[in-house]
């Protein structure tokens, strides 16, 4: 597989049944994207601490965000600037069949499934430090769709017993 291809190879056949918007931001090139985002994070010290550990955003009503996707040779490097301060960056690999992303020492794999034009991740497995968790301890969701030919996301996690790590939605121009 080539980092080209990293979305297509994952979602496989089901690409095509993306929106046009999606199938352009996740076509296999380099992209810098703009847009706006709200951010909610939980409020728990347990909240806190893994928002730190995984860089994730402050709260933020309504404000600026650059997305810049970066193709490499094994996957895609994803650099968020919210609100022209907080930089989160992960990256995004392929694996038997498994979006793998990592954010930190937090690694993610997700099963792409395509429908009715929109992308959701589904969880598969969550590690931190190396370490496999529970998948029953997470509640997390990404569901990626159009909206008047934006680019929009909503991302939203929460740990059982504690409540919301983070959610985050917004929109970012995409030319299709």
């Amino acid at each position: 597989m080539t980092a080209a291809t990293l979305f297509p190879s994952v979602l496989g056949v089901e690409f095509v049944a993306l929106d046009s918007c999606l199938r352009w931001v996740h076509s296999g090139e380099s992209r810098q994207l703009r847009g706006f985002v709200t951010v909610n994070p939980g409020t728990s010290v347990v909240a806190k601490t893994l928002g730190v550990l995984a860089s994730l955003p402050p709260a933020m009503t309504d404000a600026p965000i650059e997305v810049r996707i970066e193709v490499i040779k094994k996957g895609e490097t994803w650099t968020r600037l919210f609100a022209n301060h907080h930089l989160m960056v992960s990256t995004l690999k392929s694996d038997r069949g498994l979006l793998v992303e990592r954010l930190g020492p937090v690694v993610v794999r997700f099963r792409l499934l395509a429908r009715d034009g929109t992308l959701e991740w589904v969880l598969e497995h969550m590690a931190a430090f190396g370490i496999a968790l529970p998948l029953s301890w997470f509640r997390i969701s990404a569901t990626i769709d159009s909206r008047d030919g934006r680019y929009h996301f909503i991302v939203d996690s929460e740990l059982r017993g504690i409540g919301r790590i983070v959610r985050y939605e917004g929109l970012l121009d995409a030319a299709a």
